[in-house]
């Protein structure tokens, strides 16, 4: 369990392809393949990371509308009690020795209690949103440190990584010396990504795919790695208004949800932002799609081969 207390509800399962059931294919969401040039080995890692954070994405949404389900079995449940209770919330307060102790803070019927449950909702829903967004966070660096970590040329460059030049170098002179150019690099990648963090996460997404390499699948016709990226900085917009305590849909969300890439949001200028269990969904469901275009992404990076046979069969009449 992590500091945000994600946990996996979800798992997956990695199968050999000639052990795929044949009256199940939908079974398989995710595709692993050996690239065909040894330098692109990092293709495969990322592949092999796809599965993982899916299960992660959908298990946070998962969470959160567990999380919702439950106000709303706690408010049918008071709603039902008929015996004259009282709900009770307690918290810490000094005593007049200074020593914190617990003391009941508020105190409601039953009935006041189940109302205040379900509108606790959007809050949830605010805060689904935020967490799902950080695990997108998370993904979009993670992926990208794969590649870097593969890739390291482009970004050790000038005077001021003249000695992680040299520790690069080096690194095939002993055990002592590799480990110094990884930690090194590592400590490179933290101060780069503590930098990127400022450039928006659309950005950083963007940058991954060009610097990587990374295209729109050959089959894919109504969206683009360019959308997918806008479709981010939409998502990011909403993260940091809610971060930031906006209350009111600005023009520029407004107009965002106007675009076809808007992955289902219609919020309205100037009427009040308030989340739903729909909103999550949406998300979710994008982050599902966003991986399985990463997935076919890399592997027609690592075998252009398959980007060729696509493209053919696109042209091809039927």
């Amino acid at each position: 369990m992590t500091a945000r207390g994600q946990f996996d509800l979800v798992g997956h399962t990695l199968i050999r392809y000639d052990e795929i059931p044949l009256t199940a294919p939908q079974a398989v969401n995710n595709y692993i393949i050996t690239p065909e040039a040894q330098e692109d080995e990092w293709t495969q890692s990322l592949m092999q990371m796809v599965g993982d954070w899916r299960a992660t994405l959908r298990s946070t949404y998962i969470r959160w509308a567990m999380a919702i389900n439950g106000l709303h079995v706690v408010a049918a449940k008071y709603k039902s009690e008929t015996e004259p209770k009282k709900f009770t919330v307690s918290s810490l307060r000094a005593d007049r020795s200074g020593i914190a102790r617990q003391e009941i803070i508020a105190e409601y019927s039953f009935a006041q209690a189940a109302e205040a449950h379900l509108q606790i909702q959007p809050m949830l829903c605010a805060h689904g949103f935020i967490d799902i967004y950080a695990g997108l966070e998370e993904l979009v660096f993670a992926f990208f440190r794969v590649y870097l970590l593969a890739n390291p040329d482009h970004f050790i460059k000038g005077p001021e990584f003249v000695a992680l030049r040299r520790l690069r170098k080096e690194s095939s002179k002993s055990d002592e010396a590799m480990y110094a150019w990884k930690t090194a690099l590592n400590e490179r990648l933290d101060q780069w990504q503590r930098n990127k963090l400022y450039d928006g996460l659309d950005s950083v997404f963007l940058s991954f795919c060009r610097t990587a390499r990374l295209q729109t699948p050959a089959a894919y016709t109504q969206t683009t790695v360019e959308t997918w990226s806008q479709s981010i900085a939409g998502i990011s917009l909403i993260r940091n208004l809610l971060i930031h305590g906006e209350n009111v849909v600005p023009e520029e969300l407004a107009e965002f949800c106007e675009k076809p890439y808007n992955i289902g949001f219609h919020f309205v200028r100037g009427k009040f932002l308030r989340l739903n269990i729909f909103h999550l969904q949406a998300l979710e469901n994008f982050c599902d799609q966003l991986l399985t275009g990463i997935n076919h992404s890399l592997a027609e990076r690592a075998r252009p081969s398959l980007r060729r046979e696509a493209i053919e069969k696109l042209r091809t009449p039927r």
